[in-house]
């Protein structure tokens, strides 16, 4: 116990080190003026929590959260990011926690997690942006949910009636109040049982009573929400047809995955960050080819010749990454905010590789460091994009806008005034 809140705490200070550039950032995104919206409506009506019409989504506990925060910082955006920061840290303990109750291996769930603290294959938009903590509580909620489950059926035999189950549920009731990934966490828990179940650590059927359980109520939730909150998962913009449509999402899903490794793409970014990135940039189709065939076959053998614990977070990539190449956003735009979930098993795979190459050569005396040059080159670049997602953040809280939708937000709200350009409360 004390060994691992001292993790903890050295997560959450690198954290703090890592995103500290950040606290001087405001508002820009638009659901962040939606979640400012939304808990100015909280003050005198709790129930707009479950309000679920168009520019708002259902996920209670969103803005639930948010409205305590708003009664804490108002229009303060420094309380929002540190928010963020702190909740990233705690993820970042999480996947620690998650990848040592799987792997038995403390060295590779320490580089796990001290990946995830850098944003190794999500790259950190979540963090930064201060209505950003809608992907890092799902993150959260999951993992726990994911963390109970797993010691539950480890552990402690799989007992539907366990504190362990118990807290798995009460997790993933909680998930179902924020974004929708509640199909992707049973495919993570089908996943498990595949590997796991009937072999000698747990010999219990496929499908386990605590499975079934959870399946049932993500299977009422999504009644429900449907039924009562007017629930419908957002699809592309347009209407493209059956076979484009499983066409984009064949090509999402592909350009998904190289991004977490490959995150460049055309924007303001890649032309203001010098004549290196851009001449990579110019290579970036032949680039892409290598990595996406990189990663099926690094994905191939890992599968055939890695052990079961490697063997699920394969599968948790293509499962997690899945959801996104069919919702929330257009056909020809890939966000890597959304990458924020998924690149948990990206970071095991790239720490349990280097961890396990290195002991390969431990016998070649300053040989056996060369392997982690990887995971050190991903957090180097890692800190070269947040730079420079940074200084863009900066620029467009002055855009029209972030402008336009604090003078809107205003306009509603009697109490509320926009001076020196910062939203305030009338004194």
């Amino acid at each position: 116990m004390k060994r691992d809140i001292l993790f903890f705490l050295a997560f959450l200070l690198l954290s703090l080190l890592f995103f500290n550039l950040i606290l001087n950032n405001g508002f820009w995104h638009d659901f962040d003026f939606i979640t400012l919206q939304n808990s100015l409506e909280m003050r005198d009506n709790p129930s707009f929590a479950f309000n679920s019409e168009y520019p708002f989504k259902f996920q209670p506990l969103i803005y639930f959260v948010h409205y305590l925060l708003f009664n804490l910082f108002h229009f303060n955006p420094k309380g929002y990011f540190l928010f963020n920061i702190i909740l990233h840290s705690l993820n970042s303990f999480l996947v620690y926690m998650l990848v040592n109750t799987l792997l038995r291996d403390r060295k590779v769930a320490l580089l796990s997690g001290l990946l995830f603290v850098f944003t190794v294959g999500n790259y950190g938009k979540a963090v930064m942006i201060a209505s950003g903590f809608e992907d890092l509580m799902i993150t959260t909620l999951t993992i726990l949910t994911m963390l109970f489950y797993f010691k539950n059926e480890l552990e402690h035999g799989g007992k539907a009636l366990s504190f362990w189950f118990f807290l798995s549920l009460v997790f993933f009731v909680a998930s179902m109040f924020t974004k929708s990934t509640s199909f992707s966490i049973l495919g993570c828990f089908l996943a498990f049982n595949f590997f796991f179940h009937g072999k000698e650590r747990v010999k219990k059927p496929f499908l386990n009573s605590g499975f079934i359980i959870l399946l049932v109520i993500a299977v009422a939730a999504i009644i429900t929400k449907t039924l009562f909150f007017h629930y419908t998962p957002h699809l592309y913009s347009e209407n493209p047809g059956v076979f484009r449509f499983f066409y984009y999402a064949a090509k999402n899903f592909v350009n998904y995955l190289v991004r977490m490794i490959f995150p460049i793409h055309t924007s303001h970014l890649v032309s203001a960050s010098g004549s290196a990135v851009v001449l990579i940039y110019h290579l970036a189709t032949e680039i892409r080819i290598l990595i996406i065939l990189t990663v099926f076959s690094y994905s191939f053998f890992g599968f055939i010749f890695g052990n079961r614990t490697i063997r699920f977070f394969i599968v948790w990539t293509y499962i997690m990454v899945l959801p996104f190449t069919f919702f929330q956003f257009p056909s020809d735009w890939l966000n890597i905010r959304h990458l924020y979930l998924v690149s948990i098993g990206f970071v095991v795979l790239i720490s349990s590789g280097a961890i396990y190459c290195s002991r390969l050569v431990s016998h070649r005396k300053w040989r056996r460091f060369i392997p982690l040059i990887v995971p050190f080159a991903f957090i180097l670049m890692a800190g070269f994009i947040v730079f420079q997602l940074d200084k863009s953040y900066e620029n467009k809280v002055s855009l029209p806008g972030a402008v336009e939708q604090r003078e809107s937000l205003a306009k509603k709200f009697p109490d509320v005034i926009v001076k020196n350009g910062k939203l305030r409360f009338k004194e």
